[in-house]
């Protein structure tokens, strides 16, 4: 696994799987911050399909938007929320109807909330941290 040069000592949330992120980007901070960028460009979209596949009761459409999310939370070094997001989606292929995953759906929405003020914050740590280390 690729660690971080001595030059660049960016220090990730402990909520973000630094190990993972420099699993798939190295220490290409730069590329970590675009990731992040797009990311955060889809989130509301993603979540509002969530949500609306839930106000509508169809397990199909709320399956279909959970899977969408999900490796969104991995390539943000989210991999606990990944986890979440696959096993509610398993969930929703094991039931009939959403009214036994109520509970498990609004621990789910409001992970994914929290999430993304955590990538929000981590993007603006990123940006700042970039701006400083790129340019002299």
């Amino acid at each position: 696994m690729t660690q971080p040069g001595p030059s660049k000592n960016f220090t990730f949330s402990e909520k973000i799987d630094s190990d993972y992120l420099f699993s798939l980007y190295a220490d290409d901070y730069s590329y970590i911050e675009e990731v992040y960028s797009i990311t955060l460009s889809h989130f509301d979209d993603d979540l509002e399909t969530i949500r609306q596949a839930w106000s509508t009761g169809n397990l199909s459409d709320l399956k279909r938007a959970t899977h969408k999310i999900k490796p969104a939370m991995g390539f943000a070094g989210l991999t606990g929320i990944q986890q979440q997001c696959m096993e509610f989606e398993e969930l929703c292929q094991k039931v009939q109807s959403i009214l036994p995953l109520k509970e498990t759906y609004h621990q789910l929405i409001t992970t994914l909330a929290n999430s993304k003020e955590l990538i929000v914050s981590e993007y603006e740590r990123l940006k700042a941290y970039n701006a400083n280390t790129l340019c002299p």
